[in-house]
């Protein structure tokens, strides 16, 4: 039976995909292109990106984010490095349909991975046969509010009292730039044993986002500079992609008061949504991005075809968590960490 849809290259930089992202409620900074042009300059992976279309037709239907990444298995098609890769459809598109036609591209070896949040409500992927797996969870604070109503009602007390501890120890809060917080980054990566981004990527980043991407940083009472906190903005949304600090200044609360500062910066502009990025429930991080309130929302990844769901679990790194901190010299080797970023690519 002829698809309903057909799939068509796209190009992030025409103003087809641009207007579809600007326009749709759920849009995020990954749809953007911007996001893609980083990730091209970063990591150079295929561009597999895709508008969807009623067959025969000018129709659009969808626009897809996506990379061909090769691995041992064969090419899989994901948005790398983010929490969220779903198509935008307009809202004519019928939900399945388009699934249905995504998952006819991938190549007898392939598999496509698309990113998804509970906060969306899709219910398609089931139909159009996909397999699934949970990847972690976000939390997405209200942030259309005043910021003392949002301490005050949403935040536990101890995050209260680290933020009070925080102003105890005298840090203070500036923007910055990549270029100062990359050390404290990678420093954080070496400590974790976990392969870093490339500086380039970064960089990426801040360049192309231009004011919709904030480094804020946290100088302590000598004015070293003790931890960062890199997110983007898009369409009301704050996105935390990236926070590190130094262990050293740990018990000056420097992940507090950055969270908290960027949260009373989101309340303070047209913003209405702070989303703390991905974590995995039960873990310390997630511990503390919960202490800010805000809803839980579980991610998964869906995969099709579902027998190949397990290229996108991510229970191999969180195994493989107990002894890479031990490595974690080599792991960040410069000529090391950037390319097992691009291999592993999230």
């Amino acid at each position: 039976m002829p698809s309903e849809y057909e799939l068509r290259s796209a190009d992030p930089e025409r103003e087809a995909w641009t207007a579809a992202v600007a326009d749709h409620p759920e849009a995020t900074p990954f749809h953007t292109r911007e996001w893609c042009r980083a990730v091209d300059v970063g990591f150079d992976y295929d561009p597999a990106h895709r508008f969807v279309y009623e067959t025969g037709s000018d129709a659009l239907a969808a626009v897809v984010p996506g990379f061909s990444i090769s691995g041992l298995g064969g090419r899989t098609v994901v948005n790398p490095f983010c929490e969220y890769g779903f198509p935008l459809l307009t809202p004519e598109a019928d939900e399945v349909g388009v699934f249905r036609a995504l998952a006819a591209d991938v190549g007898p070896l392939g598999a496509r991975v698309v990113k998804d949040a509970r906060w969306r409500g899709a219910r398609g992927y089931n139909p159009a046969g996909y397999g699934a797996t949970e990847t972690g969870a976000v939390i997405r604070i209200d942030a259309d509010r005043d910021y003392d109503a949002v301490r005050e009602t949403e935040f536990a007390s101890s995050t209260r009292r680290c933020l009070r501890s925080a102003a105890t120890a005298g840090l203070t809060l500036r923007e910055g730039t990549v270029e100062e917080y990359y050390p404290i980054y990678l420093a954080t990566m070496r400590r974790l044993g976990s392969p870093q981004f490339p500086r380039s990527f970064l960089t990426a980043l801040e360049t192309l986002f231009g004011d919709d991407c904030h480094v804020f940083l946290a100088d302590d009472a000598d004015g070293e500079t003790v931890g960062g906190l890199l997110a983007l903005d898009h369409d009301g949304t704050r996105m935390v992609w990236s926070n590190a600090s130094y262990q050293r200044a740990w018990e000056a609360r420097p992940n507090h008061f950055l969270y908290a500062a960027a949260i009373e910066d989101a309340c303070a502009g047209d913003l209405d949504v702070f989303d703390c990025g991905r974590s995995r429930p039960g873990s310390t991080v997630h511990d503390f991005k919960a202490a800010f309130g805000g809803r839980e929302f579980p991610l998964a990844s869906f995969v099709t075809p579902a027998h190949r769901t397990g290229r996108a679990s991510l229970e191999g790194y969180s195994r493989a968590g107990a002894i890479t901190p031990y490595l974690g010299g080599v792991i960040t080797n410069r000529a090391v960490g950037p390319r097992l970023k691009r291999f592993i690519h999230e």
